[in-house]
């Protein structure tokens, strides 16, 4: 179990030494505050601006050049230099849209020539109408009675302009707008807009000087609003104070040095059966990244499991399964390696770099197994050929195997289950869900392969054994031989059966990994086919033999790792949670200071 155990604090003393207290637990970095005053309002804080501050932080990191940052912040406005940077930035992406804007025009006016219509062509009684004939209707324009002429032509169109006073009804194509401004006047501007971005680049990359005093002001700012977050918690009355939260029970001994040096009253009581504790995961650095994948669904309740690891493993294996490509995870392993410096500078992104190394290794070793690479099949007879133990042609074999891991998968949160409930006969409930899906499979495969035939009792066993344990312990009633209590069991057992068609869905959910991972092989195999034929023809063709090689592949590798990871995520997040984590918690945020000291 990783979900540290944590202890009830209670501090009081006077109401004066209230501020250096707190002060004093922010340092200390391991306390949830509770909320004394159930349902008062809270203060607002300056989110608007840290949030502007935390944007220009991020623009200014996200500089492709960059200068040695400064290490002191003395004289330095923070504020002014974050209007600043979200102005270089505001104003970047509003050039930026116009060079496109007028690189679009550039283009669209170049067929016409460098002019610029007089105001009678423009509103007056006759005006100038431009129209973009493709080849094939240019006969038609024999049928116009206005006055027209070609100004131009390429491999498709003519560029036609035609004099009139009202639209002409009877031209084959509607006419377009042109920008009213000149080839040459946009040309101007384009390379004007070029300079200013030039120069917004040169201001941000100056900007960038700034990066570490921002980070500082923004650590000391999110201080400063903790701590009279914190102070909106603490309860206040007659010249006493009193401050309650959950630390972790290895905190304890420096809690109690902690209230001896402040000279204050301190209780430490164990979560009571109203509580609700917060919760802290803890698990060795290289499997954090499944706590991120956990927490970024939902946080367990305390009094649940920790599933991280379990969901981080699984979620690898599906990812595998769905690639289901050796070639797919080496390649995602180069991008891993390309990447690996960058995803060291905090936590998280460790902890990213630790799930995308389990996602390369698993993504390999089951390539390996069905013994694809880039779609290619090793020949009989080489050693590549003797590590590949699964057969993915084989249709049949690769469902069940997909349905079994699915089985596999619930009837282990169903354990789970069973295990925390293990002092109540509802753990036997879980126990028959267990049973139920377990037998299901069993019952099938031996129905489906004839050499495994005495399977078919032994899963129908397990049906009917963990039917009857659903039937029986489903409900939470107190066990009686009272018929009323009898009755009112089963009529709980009954309901609690209608989450069979649910169990039936959720096995049958995971054949997505035998039919996406059955989609990439087959693209792979299709694209090295077309490939392999265009090389056939030499010269150009093998040109576009190569082209359909990379464009082909880098969809089928890229459409597998969105697949991979949504659908991994689904199967562990919905279908597996939904039968082993019931409640969901509340995560731990202690009260910590952010700055340094």
């Amino acid at each position: 179990m990783s979900i540290v155990p944590l202890v009830k604090v209670t501090l009081y003393g006077p109401a004066a030494e209230k501020d250096a207290v707190l002060d004093g637990l922010q340092r200390l970095g391991c306390l949830h505050l509770n909320d004394l005053h159930r349902g008062a309002a809270e203060a607002a804080d300056l989110v608007s601006s840290r949030s502007d501050a935390r944007e220009a932080l991020q623009y200014l990191r996200d500089s492709p050049v960059r200068r040695r940052p400064l290490r002191h912040a003395e004289e330095v406005d923070c504020e002014a230099v974050a209007r600043e940077v979200l102005e270089v930035r505001d104003r970047s992406r509003a050039l930026a849209e116009e060079r496109e804007q007028l690189q679009k025009w550039i283009v669209d006016l170049e067929p016409w020539g460098d002019f610029e219509l007089p105001d009678w062509a423009q509103e007056g009684d006759l005006r100038f109408w431009f129209y973009i004939v493709p080849h094939y209707q240019v006969e038609r324009m024999a049928a116009v009675d206005l006055p027209w002429r070609i100004v131009a032509r390429d491999h498709r169109f003519v560029y036609v302009v035609v004099v009139a006073g009202d639209q002409p009804t009877d031209m084959p194509v509607p006419p377009v707008e042109l920008e009213p401004r000149s080839l040459s006047k946009l040309r101007q501007r384009l390379e004007q807009v070029e300079n200013d971005l030039e120069e917004f680049d040169y201001r941000r990359i100056g900007l960038t000087l700034y990066t570490n005093v921002l980070s500082a002001s923004l650590d000391e700012a999110d201080d400063r609003a903790a701590r009279q977050k914190a102070a909106q918690r603490v309860l206040e009355q007659d010249g006493l104070f009193a401050v309650q939260g959950w630390a972790p029970e290895a905190r304890a001994a420096a809690l109690r040095q902690f209230g001896a040096d402040y000279g204050l009253a301190l209780t430490l009581e164990p979560p009571g059966p109203q509580d609700k504790p917060p919760t802290l995961l803890a698990n060795p650095p290289g499997l954090r990244g499944g706590e991120d994948l956990v927490m970024f669904y939902m946080t367990p309740a305390y009094s649940m499991w920790d599933p991280s690891k379990v969901v981080l493993f699984a979620f690898a294996l599906f990812f595998a399964m769905i690639i289901a490509d050796a070639g797919y995870g080496l390649l995602l392993g180069l991008i891993l390696w390309a990447m690996w410096r960058r995803l060291e500078g905090t936590a998280s992104s460790r902890g990213l770099r630790a799930v995308m190394l389990l996602l390369v290794v698993f993504s390999i070793a089951y390539g390996v197994l069905a013994g694809s690479y880039f779609g290619v099949t090793p020949p009989p007879g080489s050693w590549l050929a003797s590590l590949r133990l699964l057969d993915t042609n084989d249709q049949n074999l690769m469902m069940w195997l997909s349905v079994g891991i699915g089985a596999v998968h619930l009837a282990g949160a169903n354990l789970v289950t069973a295990w925390r409930q293990r002092h109540a006969l509802n753990a036997l409930g879980a126990l028959g869900w267990a049973a139920i899906i377990l037998g299901g499979f069993i019952f099938g495969v031996g129905k489906s392969y004839t050499q495994l035939a005495a399977l078919t009792p032994i899963g129908w066993g397990g049906v009917v054994l963990g039917g009857l344990l659903v039937l029986l312990f489903t409900s939470e009633r107190p066990f009686s031989l009272m018929p009323m209590q009898l009755l009112g069991r089963l009529v709980d057992g009954l309901k609690g059966a209608t989450q069979l068609s649910k169990a039936f869905g959720d096995v049958l959910s995971y054949l997505r990994l035998f039919a996406l991972g059955l989609a990439s092989f087959k693209l792979a195999e299709v694209f090295n086919q077309l490939a392999a034929t265009s090389f056939e023809s030499r010269g150009v063709g093998v040109l576009l033999g190569v082209l359909v090689l990379l464009a082909g592949h880098t969809i089928n590798f890229v459409m597998g790792i969105m697949g991979g990871v949504v659908h991994s995520l689904r199967l562990n997040l919905i279908e597996f949670f939904s039968w082993s984590v019931p409640e969901e918690g509340q995560r731990f945020e202690a009260l910590v200071k952010k700055a340094d000291n």
